[in-house]
């Protein structure tokens, strides 16, 4: 099977919310580091040690005969990942299905979701992925191991193997010899699973990366006509937060081909570029920032890393993006410093660029005087602005989120905003941005 195509990898990417331009010049390589990366962080890899230790690993607690007994956790509650944004954009549809062969990147959660709740969580141990049509390509994959990393996360580690028209004999061989030894499992028949072509390669390219999770020395003892099948490792995949989204599209030289970008847009100054080319072909996309920002009034803003009152209290925040998979991710709490005056200032990441925050107030009584400030890198934390500090610059940022300009009811708004210092903020108190914002 072929590798993803340039602008396959750019398809994926913006069905994970990491817009790249259509047009852009950057180079193969670096779209497949940011898609790796993409997958990487989808995959939540970095809170767990690799590669997997094999041996120690307690194995996860499958269903055994297709019931549920006391031990036994179903492994389709434990991969199902999904946020709050993804519930409303369904119900906003009509409809609290998924809709397939549309988003590449939602198509292979939701053959992950079949893995597990349609394969392992009824005993079967094999199953077949395969084009609509049943005629271009298909992936066949086998399960070795059920592993626990925690108590919402297995790795199902597995071999696999892609065929095309060119081997499909040898796939039905292997198909053949399994439906034989298992003929006393759900009379033996495995399971197909629908999936177009773009999303097998891109399965096909997770499974590649994931060998990497199998330690060196990791031994398989392959069945018939497995000699060319490879080890690898699944994990859940769930929607990119924030953070992840904000770090995969940060671009710290020029915006469409990444080479060192020494013109800013004359505009907004808040991108930069190699030259004439690359800003003429961007204009498109950019021009509804630069439109944002071109002619705003711009105002200094204190903030402060406690809201007035809240000294030394536990608090925990969440917003659309935040994952719904595990409990502890919804309700994390921080303890807020007991002298804000011996806070140490965060850092600024950001350099002298505009990026967007987001400002939201309380409803009724004291909440109503303190903003909480946040940009979606969560590059300062969460950051207050308090009424006490500057009552005049409070009313007026408060009368920009109850007028025309701010929106969602009066209670939250979105604008530019630059580090001027390190407990100050610029902002484009008059704009209010263009487009969608993905937040």
């Amino acid at each position: 099977m072929e590798p993803l195509t340039r602008a396959e990898k750019i398809k994926i990417l913006a069905s994970m919310g990491v817009d790249v331009p259509e047009n852009t010049k950057v180079p193969d390589d670096d779209l497949e580091k940011r898609l790796r990366a993409a997958l990487d962080a989808a995959q939540e890899k970095s809170r767990f040690s690799t590669p997997l230790d094999i041996q120690t690993l307690p194995r996860w607690p499958l269903i055994t005969a297709g019931e549920i007994n006391t031990s036994s956790r179903p492994l389709l509650d434990a991969v199902n990942r999904g946020n709050i944004q993804e519930i409303m954009h369904n119900i906003a549809r009509g409809s609290r299905k998924t809709e397939l062969y549309v988003d590449p990147f939602l198509d292979l959660r939701q053959t992950m979701l079949s893995l597990a709740g349609n394969v392992l969580d009824r005993g079967l141990d094999w199953c077949t992925i395969q084009d609509p049509e049943k005629e271009k390509s298909a992936i066949h994959l086998r399960f070795l191991h059920i592993l626990e990393l925690d108590k919402m996360t297995p790795a199902m580690v597995l071999l696999y193997r892609a065929y095309t028209p060119q081997n499909a004999a040898e796939g039905l061989l292997w198909i053949e010899d399994r439906v034989d030894q298992n003929a006393d499992v759900v009379g033996g028949l495995g399971m197909n699973i629908k999936a177009t072509l773009l999303e097998q390669k891109l399965l096909l390219m997770l499974l590649s990366m994931n060998t990497k999770l199998l330690p060196t020395d990791f031994k398989v003892k392959r069945q018939r006509y497995e000699e060319h099948y490879r080890a690898s490792v699944l994990l859940p995949i769930g929607p990119l937060g924030p953070e992840a989204i904000a770090k995969l599209a940060s671009k710290s030289e020029c915006v469409v081909c990444g080479k060192h970008g020494s013109r800013r847009c004359g505009g907004c100054l808040s991108v930069s570029y190699c030259g004439p080319d690359c800003q003429k072909s961007d204009w498109p996309a950019h021009k509804p920032t630069c439109r944002s920002l071109k002619g705003g009034r711009w105002v200094k803003v204190r903030f402060r890393a406690v809201s007035p009152g809240t000294e030394g209290m536990h608090v925990g925040l969440f917003n659309r993006y935040t994952s719904l998979a595990r409990p502890e991710d919804i309700f994390a709490t921080t303890t807020l410093p007991t002298d804000p005056s011996k806070a140490e200032p965060f850092p600024n990441v950001h350099g002298d660029k505009p990026f967007l925050i987001k400002m939201q107030v309380g409803l009724t009584g004291p909440a109503r005087d303190t903003f909480m400030v946040y940009d979606r890198q969560r590059s300062f934390g969460t950051v207050f602005i308090a009424r006490m500090d500057d009552p005049q610059m409070f009313a007026e940022l408060l009368s920009e989120m109850m007028g025309s300009r701010g929106g969602y009811g009066g209670v939250k708004m979105y604008r530019w905003a630059k580090r001027m210092g390190d407990w100050e903020l610029g902002v484009c108190i008059d704009r209010q941005p263009e487009g969608e914002i993905k937040w």
